[in-house]
């Protein structure tokens, strides 16, 4: 199998699922679960401009946490990862010094288990709210309908329940990521094999979205969200759990009520030119012929093709995919933009870019 250039993949194992991108002094540091012949750990790797990452320490979880969908956020000395534990416990964890390894902090959980009403929760998502620190987990409510459960902080440390924020009856919820974005609150979910989305306000106690709408198509996992040097809130995600690889980066926007991802503008020097086989007529991605991704159709599409990865971002219509390539590749990263046609076909325009070989 050809090595992906751009997508970060782990020099051994692959990456599982994200715990978020920390910014620092115009650096980043993107924390992950590690996987390994099915051994989870804690993985690190760093980057100056969100497209050439170098791959830093691996790390046995702390405790007996595999921190599916946790989070990290900067604490007063240094990176803190939440994560869960058997029966819906929330722990944390905090970074031994030059990033040695983690170890609980405290040692025992932070939140003993749900609620009452609450007969599942996970997927702590944690972040600095301008007054108080908020968490908010997936949850499965009494009777099935699932739900987003809240708590705030003052230190990290002692949690207060603040109760349920959305829910919704006949679907199943995971990994919630909640921030303001264009004007708009925009709360992101896993849900089933997709990433689902809703638009709206968010009060600090309930969120009501006035827009539900689909994000990730393909083979995407779980995203995370993160505010890039520029202040543009950005987004990576894990390619598939059977490729293990981390997205290229994403700037996210909102538009007429709809999540819209496009490039990173620090792609742009690794761009080479043209994507020879690759097609894309009727929201259908064609892999020399061979059908690789369906995505919506109409809109501006962007493809890049990175070993045997494809990923595709429909500007306008929203939407973010990844497939594996099933033609023949070649090395290096190839790009391609389709313009809408009159007909609703997609023609190709080139961009010269400066060649990585």
């Amino acid at each position: 199998m050809p090595r992906p250039r751009l997508h970060f993949t782990p020099r051994a194992g692959r990456v599982g699922d994200l715990f978020g991108v920390l910014t620092a002094a115009g650096s980043y540091q993107v924390f992950y679960q590690h996987l390994s012949d099915g051994v989870p750990a804690w993985g690190r790797a760093t980057s100056d401009d969100l497209i050439i990452w170098t791959e830093q320490e691996v790390s046995p979880p702390a405790g007996d946490g595999s921190a599916r969908c946790g989070t990290v956020v900067v604490g007063p000395d240094g990176p803190v990862l939440f994560h869960v534990l058997s029966g819906g416990r929330v722990a944390r964890a905090a970074a031994d010094p030059g990033h040695t390894g983690w170890r609980s902090d405290p040692s025992g959980p932070l939140l003993g288990g749900p609620p009452s009403g609450v007969t599942g929760m996970s997927d702590p998502y944690v972040w600095w709210a301008g007054g108080n620190w908020r968490m908010l987990l997936s949850a499965t409510l009494r009777g099935g309908t699932a739900g987003v459960l809240q708590y705030h902080s003052a230190d990290l440390l002692n949690w207060s329940y603040d109760g349920v924020i959305v829910f919704r009856d006949r679907t199943s919820w995971g990994c919630p990521r909640l921030f303001p974005l264009d004007g708009s609150w925009v709360l992101v979910l896993t849900s089933g094999d997709e990433i689902v989305y809703g638009i709206g306000n968010y009060d600090g106690m309930h969120f009501t979205a006035r827009a539900w709408g689909t994000f990730g198509r393909g083979g995407i996992g779980a995203i995370v969200t993160f505010v890039d040097a520029a202040g543009r809130r950005c987004a990576v995600a894990r390619l598939g759990a059977e490729w293990g690889t981390l997205s290229l980066p994403w700037v996210l926007s909102v538009r007429d009520d709809r999540l819209i991802a496009t490039p990173h503008p620090n792609l742009d020097p690794y761009l080479i030119n043209g994507a020879a086989g690759l097609t894309a007529a009727g929201g259908e991605v064609r892999d020399h012929g061979d059908l690789i991704l369906t995505m919506p159709a109409g809109g501006e599409t962007t493809l890049f093709a990175d070993a045997d990865i494809v990923e595709v971002t429909v500007e306008g219509v929203s939407g973010l995919g990844a497939a594996r390539r099933t033609g023949p590749t070649s090395p290096g990263v190839r790009f391609a933009r389709f313009g809408a046609a009159p007909e609703g076909h997609f023609d190709l325009g080139r961009q010269e870019r400066p060649d990585l070989s």
